[in-house]
C-alpha cells in the first residue's frame, strides 16, 4: 500500500493469518476453488525452494551476480558475501517454467520465486518437484482490470521557497553548506510509478547530469514507469527536485534508480514479494540508500491480512528482506504508514523491520501528525525511529508545480535524501561506520532521544549535530589514538568510538577504578558502542580497549 493514500476508516483484526506454508490438503482444495474461476484471471503463487544445491554461482566469484559498485559497498563496510547473495538456481527456474508457470520475480535472499499462472491446477505439479519446500497463494490479477481512482491527500499550490521549512526542521541544510549534497551516492526508490520524470522540468538536472541511472518494473515488467502512478515522482522530487529559486530537494546531486514494486489497482500479499525483489535489485546495482514509501497490513483477500503480532520484523518476507539489506550495507528508510487515526493504528510491513530507519510524520511545529502510524513493533522495539515533516510537506507535482501533501510517504524522502548526504560525508572522510552505528548516531541526535513515544519514536533528528560529530570523528582520526571515550552525564552512559581498525579483532572494552579494580567488561559490537553505567559511582576511571594483541587506555571522569 502506498502510504500516500489514506486507508479504510476501520480494520477488522484478524486472528488467523494465512500460514507461510499450506498443507497438501488445504492447498488441494484451494487449487480446486481457484481453478474454477474465470480464465481471464491469473494467480500469483510464492514458491519456497528447499536448498541452493548444484548452483553454478559461487561466493568466490561475486562479480558474476553483483555489480562492481555493490561489491565496493560491501568492502567499505567490511561485509563479506554469503549464501543469500547467490542467485536462485537457474536449473530450478527452468524446471518450474517447464511445468508452464511464468516466472514473475524471484528472491535470492529468500531463495524463492513468484510465479503467475492462469491455471492454478499446475501448482500441484510444481509442489511435487523435489526442490520445492512449500507454496503459498499470494494474490490474483484480472487482465482487463481498470485502474481505480484512489483518494489522495489534498494538495495546494505553495509559495516559492517552500522546501525551506522541511529542510530546516531537520537541519539538513548544514550538510549542503558543508558541501555534502549527495554527490557520488546512489538511491533506490521503491514505489508505484514515476509519472513524467522523463519530461518534467523539475528533473532536468537529474536527466542532463546523467544521475537518472535507470528503471526497473517488478510489478509489471513490460510497463512504462513514467506513465503510471505519480506517487513515486512526488517522492523523488522531495529528494532531488530542482526549480531554481523555488524548490531544492534534500539530495540534489545524488543519483537514482527508479524501481516499481507497487501495483496500485489491487492489494495482495504478492506485493511484499515484489518489494523483496525490488530491494534485491537495488542491492545488486550497488545503491547506498533505499527510500520506500510502501507499507502493507491488509489486503483485498482478508485471509492474507497481517495481524499486529506479525509486526515483529520476522513474519513478512519484505520485512526480512529489509533487515538483510541493512546487513549488506544499505541504509533503508521506510515510511511508518498512515494508520494513526484508524482502528488499526499501527505500523505495517516492512516498517517493522529491524536494522532500518522507519520514519513517522510531524507538523511544522514538531507535534505528531494525527495520521502517522504508531509503534512499537510487536516485539517491543521503538518504532518509528525518527520523524520528519509529513503535514503540508512540499513536493513538485507531475505538472512541475510546487504542491503540498499529508502523509508519511513525504516525510521519508526528507530523511533518505539527507542520509545520502551523510553517506557522501562518510565516504569523503573515509569514516568507516557500520549501518547500526549510523542509526545510533541519528537516533542520538533526535529531540526525544531521552523520552521516546509510540507515535514519534525518538523524534526529529538534528543533522547539524550529526555533522558536528563527524567533524569531531574526522579530526580524531589524524591523532594516534585508536578510540575516544565520551561520558554522557545526562543519560549515564559511556560511548566508545573506534577511529581505525588497528584493534579490530576480538575488541574488549574494560573500565578500571582508580585502585586498579576491573568494574566492567564488554565486547565492542561496532564503530560506536554505548554502555549504560547508571550504577557506577562518581570518580576517576581508566577506560581500556583491547584487541588484535594491542591495548590502549584513557582516563575518564564520571560525575
Amino acid at each position: 500500500m502506498i502510504t500516500y493514500f489514506f486507508l479504510k476508516s476501520y480494520v477488522t483484526q484478524k486472528t488467523n493469518l494465512l500460514k507461510p506454508y499450506l498443507s497438501t490438503s488445504i492447498l488441494f482444495f484451494l487449487l480446486l476453488e481457484l481453478g474454477s474461476l474465470s480464465a481471464k484471471t491469473s494467480y500469483f503463487f510464492y514458491i519456497q525452494l528447499a536448498n541452493r544445491n548444484s548452483s553454478p554461482y559461487t561466493l568466490s566469484n561475486p562479480a558474476a551476480y553483483l555489480s562492481e559498485r555493490a561489491i565496493a559497498r560491501r568492502a567499505f563496510f567490511g561485509i563479506e558475501c554469503d549464501s543469500t547473495d547467490l542467485p536462485v538456481n537457474p536449473s530450478y527456474i527452468s524446471q518450474i517454467k517447464g511445468v508452464g508457470a511464468t516466472i514473475h520475480c524471484r528472491s535470492k535472499w529468500m531463495n524463492g520465486v513468484t510465479v503467475l499462472v492462469t491455471d492454478s491446477n499446475m501448482m500441484k505439479q510444481i509442489r511435487s518437484l523435489p526442490f520445492v519446500k512449500w507454496v503459498q497463494y499470494t494474490g490474483k490479477r484480472d487482465v482487463a482490470l481498470p485502474v481505480s481512482a484512489k483518494t489522495k491527500a489534498e494538495t495546494t499550490t505553495l509559495n516559492y521557497g517552500s522546501a525551506a521549512t522541511q529542510e530546516n526542521q531537520i537541519n539538513g541544510s548544514y550538510f549542503h553548506n558543508a558541501g555534502y549534497t549527495g554527490k557520488g551516492t546512489d538511491i533506490g526508490v521503491l514505489d508505484a510509478g514515476f509519472t513524467n520524470v522523463n519530461t518534467n522540468h523539475a528533473f532536468d538536472s537529474l536527466r542532463l547530469q546523467g544521475r537518472l541511472l535507470g528503471t526497473k518494473d517488478i510489478a509489471e515488467p513490460n510497463s512504462n514507469v513514467y506513465s503510471l502512478d505519480e506517487h513515486g515522482a512526488n517522492v523523488l522530487s522531495i529528494m532531488t527536485g530542482n526549480l531554481p529559486g523555488k524548490y531544492l530537494g534534500t539530495a540534489p546531486e545524488s543519483s537514482f534508480w527508479l524501481i516499481r514494486t507497487e501495483y496500485a489497482p489491487t492489494e495482495y500479499l504478492v506485493e511484499t514479494d515484489f518489494w523483496t525483489s525490488g530491494i534485491e535489485f537495488a542491492d545488486s546495482v550497488g545503491v547506498d540508500v533505499v527510500n520506500s514509501s510502501l507499507v502493507y497490513t491488509e489486503f483485498d483477500d482478508s485471509s492474507m491480512d497481517f495481524s499486529y503480532n506479525d509486526m515483529n520484523g520476522k513474519v513478512s518476507r519484505a520485512s526480512r528482506a529489509a533487515y538483510l539489506a541493512s546487513k549488506k550495507g544499505i541504509i533503508v528508510c521506510n515510511s511508518a504508514g498512515n494508520y494513526g487515526s484508524s482502528l488499526w493504528q499501527y505500523l505495517g510491513s516492512p516498517a517493522d523491520a529491524d536494522g532500518i530507519i522507519t520514519v513517522g510524520a510531524v507538523t511544522s511545529t514538531g507535534s505528531s501528525s494525527d495520521f502517522s502510524s504508531y509503534g512499537s513493533s510487536s516485539d517491543g522495539r521503538i518504532k518509528p525511529e525518527i520523524c520528519a515533516l509529513g503535514t503540508s510537506t512540499a513536493y513538485i507535482n507531475k505538472k512541475g508545480l510546487v504542491s503540498t501533501g499529508n502523509c508519511t510517504s513525504y516525510a521519508t524522502p526528507l530523511i533518505s535524501g539527507t542520509m545520502a548526504c551523510l553517506v557522501q560525508a562518510l565516504k569523503e572522510t573515509n569514516s568507516h561506520f557500520d549501518i547500526e552505528s549510523i542509526r545510533t548516531l541519528l537516533i542520538q541526535s533526535s529531540n526525544l532521544y531521552h523520552n521516546p513515544t509510540d507515535q514519534l519514536g525518538y523524534g526529529i533528528p538534528d543533522f547539524d549535530k550529526v555533522l558536528k560529530y563527524l567533524n569531531f570523528y574526522d579530526s580524531k582520526k589524524t591523532e594516534t589514538s585508536s578510540f575516544e571515550p565520551y561520558y554522557d552525564a545526562h543519560n549515564k552512559i559511556i560511548r566508545i568510538t573506534l577511529f581505525n581498525n588497528s584493534i579490530a579483532i576480538e575488541k574488549l572494552f574494560r573500565i578500571y577504578s582508580i585502585t586498579g579494580c576491573k568494574v566492567l567488561e564488554r565486547t565492542i559490537t561496532g564503530t560506536i558502542t554505548i554502555l549504560p553505567i547508571n550504577k557506577l559511582p562518581a570518580g576517576i576511571y581508566l577506560v581500556s580497549v583491547t584487541g588484535n594483541g594491542k591495548m590502549e587506555s584513557k582516563k575518564i571522569i564520571v560525575q
